[in-house]
């Protein structure tokens, strides 16, 4: 499977990239610990055993994500970059609305995903220099206000922040303390417009959940806000018209997905399909997503069918051979300039019960 990556600027190969990413994650000197305990325990050699990508299910069963609740984080980052002095690690982990945290070690991962969506960004016509107002969990161990800041940066802009904690939001959910929930969010909108007030913000970046309170619609047309981006949860096609062109009509509307393991993925907003569906790029070739059968997750599916998300993360920080995701998503092929597969109308299981939270 070769594809010319814009955002690289060259021409890639995902069996030449999968031999390269083993090559570092398996190496005896520098490779990561996990790994190589793996590849210990079984008596193999996983460098010579993976020469591309189809070989990955056949080497490695389902990776279980449950492992980066357990182990030491360090464990999962290849040794020779945690000892790089130009590097400068740090653990994020995930929501931890499902149990506890996965943790993970990155070092230049967020960047690289904040480069390759302010390069989707350009083509869909989003000017730079837009200071970012985040309603989002603002950064420490979550990787949402780390990715807007380099975001920011990479648009020749600045980024404003709220205080969001959406792990107590999803406790008062559970507790069913509703009022308790709707004061946490107006709290939220207390800062924003705080910010707002003062600040030159052009863009808004905030959750689908929060984009359908009328405050936020409020806080967009008031403050004269260009840019509405989406982030976290992936918002249903219904919803998105409704946001899209009636209550941020005006307004250059866009979004992601993704999370902490499989990156961001950004939406495309240039095709007619757009307009009903909610179609997501993976950053092909650091990230391969796939819909699958849920009876076999090692069946893609035809394009146009619906199925889980199975991930396979292919970069320097940290190497999953396949996992399955809680979200379902449509298979599609691709669009030049980005002609791998893509994703349509993704949906979690939280979405569906409207337990989301607010993140």
């Amino acid at each position: 499977m070769r594809f010319y990556q814009p955002f690289l600027g060259r021409e890639v190969d995902l069996d030449q990239w999968t031999r390269e990413m083993v090559a570092l994650h398996f190496d005896p000197d520098g490779g990561t610990p996990y790994w190589l305990r793996w590849q210990e325990e079984r008596g193999i050699d996983v460098r010579r055993e993976v020469q591309g990508f189809a070989d990955l299910p056949r080497v490695f069963d389902l990776f279980d994500g449950d492992v980066l609740r357990r182990i030491p984080a360090t464990d999962f980052l290849p040794r020779r970059r945690l000892q790089d002095p130009s590097l400068h690690p740090r653990v994020y982990e995930t929501g931890g609305t499902t149990g506890a945290p996965k943790r993970v070690v990155m070092t230049t991962y967020w960047r690289t995903m904040a480069a390759w969506t302010s390069h989707v960004l350009d083509g869909l016509g989003v000017p730079r220099s837009l200071h970012i107002l985040a309603l989002m969990p603002p950064g420490g161990n979550n990787n949402a206000g780390v990715f807007v800041r380099y975001l920011a940066r990479e648009r020749g802009a600045l980024s404003y922040h709220v205080n969001f904690d959406p792990r107590w939001v999803k406790k008062l959910i559970l507790r069913g303390a509703h009022q308790e929930v709707e004061a946490y969010i107006a709290h939220l909108f207390d800062q924003a417009e705080a910010i707002a007030e003062t600040q030159p913000v052009g863009m808004l970046f905030t959750t689908g959940r929060l984009l359908q309170e009328p405050r936020c619609r409020e806080l967009v047309h008031r403050y004269g806000i260009r840019v509405v981006m989406h982030g976290g949860a992936a918002l249903d096609p219904d919803t998105y018209r409704v946001l899209r062109e009636e209550w941020y009509a005006g307004c250059l509307f866009c979004g992601e997905c993704g999370n902490t393991l499989m990156g961001v993925a950004p939406q495309d907003t240039r095709s007619p399909e757009s307009r009903e569906h909610l179609l997501y790029i993976p950053c092909f070739p650091y990230f391969v997503v796939e819909a699958v059968d849920p009876e076999d997750p090692f069946r893609v599916l035809p394009y146009g069918q619906r199925g889980r998300v199975k991930i396979t993360v292919l970069c320097e920080d940290f190497f999953i051979p396949g996992m399955l995701e809680r979200d379902e998503a449509e298979r599609v092929p691709g669009r030049e300039p980005y002609p791998w597969d893509w994703v349509r109308n993704p949906m979690s299981p939280e979405a569906l019960t409207g337990r989301e939270g607010v993140y």
